[in-house]
């Protein structure tokens, strides 16, 4: 009983000293809340879905893309909710975005990136139409040309 005792209060004081500190750090960031915003390291975050074409299927992937505008960088980070991990991610610089038109695919929110890396573009898909507005509008999108 004496020991349940001893272990009752340490515990009584640890949460003492750690509301303590929870309170100052709290009050600190009240006082000052400039300081504590970091700066924006990615212009966007956000899932996209990456149109890949493989030997016999083409598929829809989730991606959860990080862009940063001033070097122009794309981080890609597969979506695996089975794994609860992160296994790879890629990074690629964008030369150009530009919208898909409605009638030129099967699936809505559509855009198109340019890279770097490989030849051809590679077609994305946003959750939403808004959602596909701040991608394009990060990425410096322009609206398709039309050949009539």
């Amino acid at each position: 009983m004496t020991d349940l005792q001893l272990k009752l209060q340490n515990t009584r004081e640890n949460y003492n000293s750690t509301r303590e500190t929870v309170d100052s750090l709290l009050k600190k960031m009240r006082e000052r809340p400039q300081e504590n915003i970091s700066t924006k390291m990615y212009t966007r975050q956000g899932y996209l879905f990456i149109f890949e074409k493989r030997a016999l299927v083409s598929t829809w992937v989730k991606h959860y893309c990080m862009y940063n505008k001033d070097k122009k960088v794309l981080t890609m980070i597969p979506y695996n909710q089975a794994q609860g991990k992160i296994t790879n991610s890629e990074n690629v610089t964008i030369t150009t975005c530009i919208r898909r038109m409605a009638d030129s695919i099967d699936k809505r929110f559509c855009f198109d990136i340019t890279i770097q890396e490989r030849n051809g573009p590679i077609t994305l898909q946003a959750l939403s139409e808004e959602d596909r507005k701040l991608w394009l509008e990060a990425m410096d999108g322009k609206e398709p040309v039309s050949l009539e």
